[in-house]
């Protein structure tokens, strides 16, 4: 699938490469992040609340502070909003600049391949009880974030990359893929959990 800017909007990557070019200072808000999609619906803001999941940042700050976030979004979808919402006190965090530039550039071809193999499909799944759907997992999606286990934010963040790019290409068969992605996630932690959190406190011991 390829674009065109006659028959498509700038990517969403494309949007915050060019604001993290342009901005003064070293932090950013993450309010500015969000008018620089303003618009672009709970797709795009997922892909860009993955973001600070997946660069170095304070040890507890981003699964549990983002992992709030996810929930909030997946609460909005599962009572049938068609437009995201975020409080001030979210849109008033600060991200450092350059390393969310760094990250969007070295991600940015990953994306590309993505959204290629992605395209309007099983668009069923894409409606009202769909979305109710994708808010449910979301929101288990958001507590296993949002719990304090090392190692464990990138990989649901890429999960939350994948159902953003589902939704803003409306691909009902990836949805899908993501929905078994956030059930696979939700039955390790349930049933994993205690092996999960001492593995992950024995690597981080020795790491540090």
């Amino acid at each position: 699938m390829h674009r065109t800017d006659a028959s498509n909007p700038p990517r969403v990557s494309t949007l915050l490469s060019a604001l993290l070019a342009d901005w003064p200072q070293d932090r950013i808000p993450f309010g500015a992040l969000i008018d620089a999609i303003d618009g672009r619906g709970f797709g795009a803001l997922l892909i860009l609340i993955s973001l600070p999941c997946m660069i170095p940042l304070p040890i507890g700050i981003s699964g549990p502070v983002f992992g709030a976030l996810l929930c909030l979004l997946s609460v909005q979808m599962m009572v049938g909003l068609r437009h995201p919402w975020l409080p001030a006190r979210i849109r008033r965090i600060t991200l450092p600049r350059a390393s969310l530039a760094k990250f969007l550039t070295r991600i940015d071809p990953w994306l590309i391949r993505l959204e290629k193999l992605c395209k309007p499909r099983w668009i069923w799944l894409h409606d009202r009880q769909g979305q109710r759907i994708t808010g449910v997992l979301l929101f288990a999606t958001g507590i296993a974030l949002a719990l304090p286990i090392p190692l464990t934010n990138v990989p649901i963040a890429l999960v939350m990359v994948g159902y953003g790019i589902a939704l803003i290409e409306r691909d009902g068969r990836w949805l899908l893929a993501m929905w078994l992605a956030s059930l696979t996630i939700v039955v390790a932690f349930v049933l994993l959990g205690d092996r999960i959190v001492g593995a992950t406190q024995l690597l981080w011991h020795r790491m540090t």
